[in-house]
């Protein structure tokens, strides 16, 4: 993978990360995450299947069974709105092999290859995915944060 590659300035297809399909579900995130889905207009959202998963994880922890019609309201709201992308096989081993190189969030990476394989930019707000790639000597030229999105539209 090419560190060089450029992506096109206008961004109209982007994957996001578990964090951007949370408020959807009833779940509380970062003020900036909120204020970012507010500039999802006019952008094609991609999401992985392995994000509502890992949401599904948090939400048993913290969502009483007395909620989970909004859950479900958010789930199908998320279908209906964003398009699900599925990793390429090489994104699965990608994703092993940074496991193995330090990042133990293996649905993180399984994102991040994702968009890598897949040449689609991925929002973030993940600080400690982003500092592992810069250790690690990853590209990070796909990697867009809130404050990109919020610039370009």
């Amino acid at each position: 993978m090419n560190n060089k590659k450029r992506y096109p300035k206008t961004k109209t297809n982007l994957i996001v990360d578990t964090t951007f399909i949370l408020p959807a579900l009833g779940i509380n995130v970062e003020k900036e995450a909120l204020e970012t889905i507010k500039h999802f207009y006019g952008i094609h959202i991609n999401y992985l299947e392995a994000s509502i998963l890992e949401a599904l994880w948090k939400i048993i922890k913290i969502v009483p069974k007395n909620k989970l019609e909004r859950v479900q309201e958010g789930i199908h709201a998320i279908k209906e709105t964003y398009k699900q992308i599925n990793p390429p096989p090489e994104a699965y081993i990608d994703a092993y092999k940074m496991y193995h190189d330090g990042h133990k969030d293996y649905i993180d990476n399984l994102i991040y290859s994702t968009s890598r394989r897949t040449e689609t930019p991925l929002l973030t707000i993940d600080k400690d995915l982003i500092n592992f790639l810069d250790k690690k000597n990853y590209p990070t030229n796909n990697i867009l944060t809130p404050n990109k999105i919020k610039q370009e539209h």
